[in-house]
């Protein structure tokens, strides 16, 4: 009988989660701002796994530096952490809309967030390019 109880109150739980989450993602400008989001993320992904699958060494350099020129190497899975960073920050600003969903200023939280985390992977996805051309060219 407590075991009914239990496997009711999940099961609850886990539908009131998934209409929870719907509801957030039923505006127009989130499903645009996430399908941008995720499409640069999927760049940056692409870029560096074609970095990976061209690099003959080890090694490579991560860093370049106008001063001193190539100032850090590191193995080459290290330039999975570019895209893996513009994960966490999809991930994390996210998880901040959802918080601030029930909020009165919605719309501008979520322009707010969503804006600045395209930005984020923008400049990650620069990141990534200087990665290859410092590499390649």
């Amino acid at each position: 009988m407590q075991v009914d109880k239990i496997l009711n109150n999940l099961y609850l739980s886990r539908l009131n989660l998934k209409n929870y989450f719907l509801d957030l993602l039923d505006p127009l400008r989130v499903k645009i701002y996430l399908s941008a989001m995720v499409f640069v993320n999927i760049l940056i992904w692409s870029l560096c796994k074609f970095i990976v699958s061209r690099i003959g060494a080890e090694q490579m350099a991560l860093h370049y530096n106008v001063d001193f020129g190539i100032d850090y190497y590191g193995n080459v899975g290290n330039v999975y952490i570019i895209p893996l960073l513009g994960l966490v920050i999809i991930s994390v600003n996210f998880y901040l809309f959802a918080f601030a969903s029930r909020f009165k200023d919605k719309i501008f939280i979520t322009h707010l967030l969503f804006s600045s985390a395209i930005f984020a992977n923008i400049i990650l996805l620069a990141s990534a390019i200087s990665v290859y051309l410092v590499n390649f060219k």
